[in-house]
């Protein structure tokens, strides 16, 4: 019987801990989302940063003028980033950066997540190649392969030459996806 008691103040004071840990995450960023204007950045949601369970398309092509697409071209030349929930592990390392980024704004700049690249030439769209993203939050940026994209200005950046290529756009996702999956069933 005093076992189970002892245990069963042992699970309550866990509990509160856990309790008070996201309590303190959650009013630290909630804080820190309206000290900034990170709503205009690209891959940015209401639920602040981009998250961990969120998926993306982004639709990047070589212009120098900045369009709008309300919805994925059927045809054209682009490349598509399909930006795919983060991995279990990479999720679960997001409780350890959320607990670290209340004691160190620094410690936490940004995470890896798989991505899909698909390049449209007019009407011959390619298999998805995948790949890896890194979403840095210092700078806003967005990394995939040897290309980058600035998050506040959605340029598409050449790594090797450092010449801006064009622009990207972020695509509602699921009328995307159903386009992308006829071009590649």
């Amino acid at each position: 019987m005093r076992l189970f008691r002892n245990f069963f103040y042992l699970n309550r004071i866990v509990l509160g801990i856990v309790s008070l840990i996201i309590t303190i995450s959650l009013l630290y960023s909630s804080a820190e989302v309206e000290a900034g204007d990170e709503s205009s950045l690209l891959l940015y949601s209401q639920f602040g940063e981009f998250c961990t369970m969120c998926e993306a398309v982004l639709l990047c092509e070589n212009t120098n003028t900045k369009d709008v697409y309300n919805a994925l071209p059927q045809s054209g030349q682009f490349t598509l980033y399909h930006l795919e929930t983060r991995t279990f592990w990479s999720q679960i390392s997001t409780i350890w950066e959320f607990f670290i980024k209340n004691f160190n704004d620094d410690a936490v700049k940004g995470h890896q997540r798989p991505v899909n690249i698909i390049k449209v030439d007019e009407n011959n769209w390619s298999y998805p190649q995948i790949g890896e993203a890194r979403i840095s939050i210092d700078p806003n940026t967005i990394y995939i392969e040897e290309k980058m994209i600035d998050r506040e200005s959605s340029q598409w950046i050449e790594l090797v030459t450092n010449n801006h290529i064009g622009f990207c756009y972020r695509l509602p996702l699921w009328e995307s996806l159903e386009i992308i999956e006829e071009h590649n069933p």
